[in-house]
């Protein structure tokens, strides 16, 4: 992990989103540091232990030995078989990881993820000065999925939005307009998904769908770069994160393959929550109106034989996980250094009584907004 970027908070200062978090293209983030001093004075060693949320100024060699073993990623592991994942009582589900680099590709892979169920190609772009060429894409995505060959790689386009916008974009609408607004961008970075793809099982995921002429857009953009590749165009799935959308999920399913749920910006939207304020968190996907929009989505996925992944934050928080799995989601995609510890989540989940506290929160859901 040494020479990796990482990300501080002071204490004092206001807590990141988790957003801005991920946004730091995978690197470590840590708040309110616990070990060693504060401030750190400049030039000191320090290590970034995220998990623990310790910022360690001045290591000790043991540290150093113990941390470097806890984190060392071998080839042979992120070469290993996708690690089987089943419920229970013996519900089989899928397991991928959400990634922005080939370093949180291998950590995923290593701790048993089946393959990469979002791939953020916007974070190495959030800085830049115009839309990234054919030939940038290509430059961030060979390393990444070159580590997918016949594994699933759900690749989503540039998502511009929220915090992750670079200057040349901070004059227009922000997200999945700015992008079909820039139909060349669109078209360098589908014909770059395409080549860096080739021998994985290549989906493509448009970002904060609104619409059905959105849909139709990038669909036909897809099919003449798959046509001009002389290959057949892959999967094109939507995100599902805007309120209306997933109400809306069965007017959707015939113009998509897949859905994946985005739980932070639909959890937001539907509760009214800042979704880069402190008081954002996975668990609110647990909420009962949001719960009731996920089960609308899988069941109008259901209904058209539409695959549904959530590859939002809860779906590796404890509380929302099983909710998910008792809705009948059997994919999920989650943060790469979270696989192992939602695995065995997942173990200890019984799917049957998991829909019957799924079950009992809706009902209640309901019954309060009857009153």
């Amino acid at each position: 992990m040494a020479g990796w970027p990482a990300r501080c908070q002071s204490p004092a200062g206001p807590a990141p989103t988790p957003r801005s978090s991920r946004a730091a293209s995978g690197c470590p983030c840590s708040w309110a540091p616990t070990r060693g001093c504060w401030p750190p004075r400049r030039g000191n060693p320090a290590i970034l232990d995220a998990g623990a949320g310790e910022l360690i100024v001045d290591p000790d060699p043991q540290t150093e030995l113990d941390l470097a073993a806890a984190t060392r990623v071998t080839p042979d592991l992120a070469d290993r078989a996708p690690q089987r994942v089943t419920t229970a009582d013996g519900e089989p589900v899928t397991l991928l990881c959400n990634v922005a680099s080939a370093a949180e590709t291998r950590l995923g892979l290593s701790g048993g993820a089946a393959g990469v169920g979002l791939l953020r190609t916007e974070i190495p772009f959030t800085g830049a000065s115009g839309w990234p060429s054919q030939a940038d894409h290509l430059a961030r995505l060979t390393p990444v999925l070159s580590l997918l060959a016949g594994r699933p790689a759900v690749v989503r386009l540039l998502d511009f939005s929220g915090d992750k916008i670079p200057p040349f974009v901070a004059d227009q609408e922000p997200g999945l307009a700015a992008l079909l607004g820039a139909p060349e961008a669109l078209r360098d970075q589908l014909r770059a998904i395409l080549l860096a793809g080739a021998g994985t099982q290549l989906a493509v995921l448009v970002p904060m769908v609104k619409d059905l002429d959105e849909v139709a857009q990038v669909r036909a953009a897809l099919a003449k770069a798959a046509a001009e590749a002389g290959i057949d165009p892959p999967e094109l799935g939507i995100m599902v994160e805007v309120a209306a959308t997933a109400a809306a999920a069965a007017d959707f399913a015939p113009a998509a393959d897949f859905f994946s749920v985005g739980t932070n910006d639909l959890a937001s939207g539907v509760l009214g929550v800042d979704r880069a304020g402190p008081q954002t968190r996975p668990a609110l996907a647990a909420d009962p109106r949001v719960l009731a929009l996920i089960q609308k989505v899988v069941q109008a996925a259901s209904g058209a034989g539409v695959k549904i992944s959530v590859c939002g934050d809860a779906a590796a928080d404890p509380l929302v996980l099983p909710l998910l799995l008792g809705l009948g989601v059997r994919t999920l995609s989650v943060g790469a250094a979270r696989v192992p510890q939602v695995a065995s989540w997942i173990a200890a989940t019984d799917t049957r009584a998991a829909a019957l506290k799924a079950a009992g929160i809706l009902a209640a859901g309901q019954e309060e907004a009857n009153r």
